[in-house]
């Protein structure tokens, strides 16, 4: 499970070459981690779920938290511009700070999106499990370097604040698309206008970090 450039957990987990029990109980754990919480699932009831025995389970992950950072690990690592050349590549087709963000804000809401039962799991385990933080810092910190020097510098090349730094920029960005697609998710009576919202994001972050 090393390929790290997906859109969809789902579909990019169908397309691994691991057995099928494996892929069974992934995709249970990541159905019932959302629906009932971490700690309100039992192995009995992935198992029950996945279609296969608690033997199964233990086979490819000696515990339930093994299983809870498989699952999660894959997303984590690709929410951030980790790896992601593509997404780096993309950045360049804009020459100007409103479509740079836009792009950015639409591109990482959509990915938060296809992916709305991992992330819920991860943003309740970010608050209860160590691991979870650890994990999440680690790769925070290995994407800095790659998205400081390509990502800052293109948005300062389109009239970014010259000071601008990665904190300010993601506490502006990922900030507010995270309250969005909580809000979305959990309180789906309020109306969304999703193109209009995106974009009132998006001239709010602009806000936030021009020149």
């Amino acid at each position: 499970m090393n390929e790290n450039i997906f859109t969809n957990y789902r579909t990019w987990l169908t397309e691994q070459k691991i057995p099928n029990g494996k892929k069974a109980v992934l995709l249970s754990g990541l159905n019932l981690f959302a629906q009932q919480g971490y700690d309100g699932t039992s192995t009995a009831q992935i198992a029950d779920n996945a279609g296969v025995s608690q033997a199964t389970i233990f086979k490819y992950f000696k515990t339930k938290q093994a299983l809870l950072l498989a699952i999660l690990q894959p997303i984590i690592e690709n929410f951030f511009p980790l790896y992601r050349d593509d997404f780096l590549d993309q950045l360049n087709k804009f020459n100007s700070l409103p479509q740079v963000i836009q792009f950015m804000v639409t591109n990482r809401y959509h990915f938060l999106q296809e992916n709305s039962d991992a992330f819920t799991i991860l943003l309740s385990q970010f608050l209860t499990s160590e691991a979870i933080r650890t994990l999440l810092f680690k790769i925070i910190g290995e994407s800095m370097p790659m998205i400081s020097k390509e990502l800052l510098a293109k948005l300062k090349e389109n009239g970014a604040r010259p000071e601008l730094d990665l904190i300010t920029l993601f506490r502006a960005l990922f900030g507010q698309i995270v309250i969005y697609f909580l809000q979305n998710r959990f309180i789906p009576k309020i109306q969304a206008d999703e193109d209009k919202d995106l974009k009132l994001i998006a001239d709010q972050v602009i806000r936030a970090i021009s020149a």
